[in-house]
């Protein structure tokens, strides 16, 4: 019988790893009927630290990735922004939602589509 043995840091990635996705599924696993994010916590996990649109839009996204980008931006599409036209919303949204799609099928054109679609300014100025 052969031995495997892993090394100090390979532990330590297994168990970041797993830690993560335990916070990943806690987070979307939500007992109520809500979106399964705020809009804050879409912004902060999409346009925030990660940086996580600007990665998929690059190409340089797992698919797990833009597998998360897709979900962030459906629950961004179910929620109320606190001013502006819900018309305006659901537009901006949607076409995030839709560039965040080709994303996942690994469409050439998805990163031109995801940067035109999250233009920062023209939603905050409408809908923050």
């Amino acid at each position: 019988m052969r031995r495997v043995y892993v090394s100090g840091v390979g532990l330590a990635l297994s168990v970041a790893t797993i830690l993560s996705l335990s916070a990943i599924v806690a987070t979307v696993a939500r007992a109520d009927d809500k979106a399964k994010f705020t809009i804050a916590e879409v912004m902060k996990k999409a346009h925030g630290g990660s940086k996580l649109a600007n990665k998929v839009a690059d190409g340089k996204a797992s698919k797990e990735d833009k597998e998360m980008l897709l979900d962030l931006y459906k629950a961004l599409a179910s929620g109320k922004p606190s001013k502006g036209d819900a018309k305006s919303w659901k537009e901006k949204t949607e076409a995030l939602v839709a560039a965040a799609e080709s994303a996942v099928k690994g469409d050439a054109d998805a990163g031109e589509k995801l940067t035109k679609a999250k233009d920062c300014k023209s939603c905050h100025m409408v809908h923050k």
